[in-house]
């Protein structure tokens, strides 16, 4: 099974991702925290990871593919993306990838929550995990980014019949219930 989870942040993805993954007998690929890990990494690349991941914007195409393509390389008998693709050019590059290795993406998990509940979750994380990308500033630029980037994708997930939106609201456990039986 291959499985791409979006949502905007602080929707529960990563939580959900990893409940899946275990689930499953899935591997967990977390864009974020490959690209967190390669800022803390303290190489080059890393420096300049560290310094965009501060400002919120949407990391660029070239250095998603580069942590992406190894961690895709190995997932054996199916994985659970969470993070990418942000955009309909990412979207495409992971379409083509997967077509050179004969996968496709069977569904694309939606986690849906109000904005207003997604700034509430993120401040409250940023209070218990101190995340460098939590500040307000780079907060409001995500989720700007997720509205006018990552929708599209969503539209055309759905356009493919791919799409299973769950409502992201509830307690942790309700909603991987409903991913479960959606699935």
């Amino acid at each position: 099974m291959k499985i791409i989870i979006l949502g905007p942040q602080g929707s529960g993805k990563g939580t959900q991702a990893k409940l899946l993954a275990e689930k499953f007998g899935l591997k967990h690929i977390s864009t974020g925290e490959l690209l967190r890990a390669e800022a803390e990494s303290g190489s080059e690349k890393g420096k300049i990871i560290s310094e965009i991941l501060k400002t919120g914007q949407l990391m660029p195409f070239e250095t998603v593919v580069s942590v992406l393509e190894s961690a895709l390389a190995s997932t054996g008998s199916g994985f659970i993306l969470d993070g990418t693709p942000r955009d309909l050019k990412q979207a495409e590059y992971l379409d083509w990838f997967l077509k050179e290795k004969n996968l496709s993406i069977d569904k694309v998990i939606l986690l849906d929550i109000p904005k207003e509940e997604s700034l509430k979750r993120l401040a409250k994380r940023a209070e218990i995990e101190h995340r460098t990308d939590d500040t307000p500033e780079a907060i409001s630029e995500r989720l700007e980014i997720y509205e006018n980037s990552t929708l599209p994708i969503i539209e055309s997930y759905r356009s493919q019949g791919k799409l299973l939106v769950i409502d992201g609201t509830p307690d942790i456990q309700t909603i991987f219930l409903d991913i479960v039986n959606k699935l």
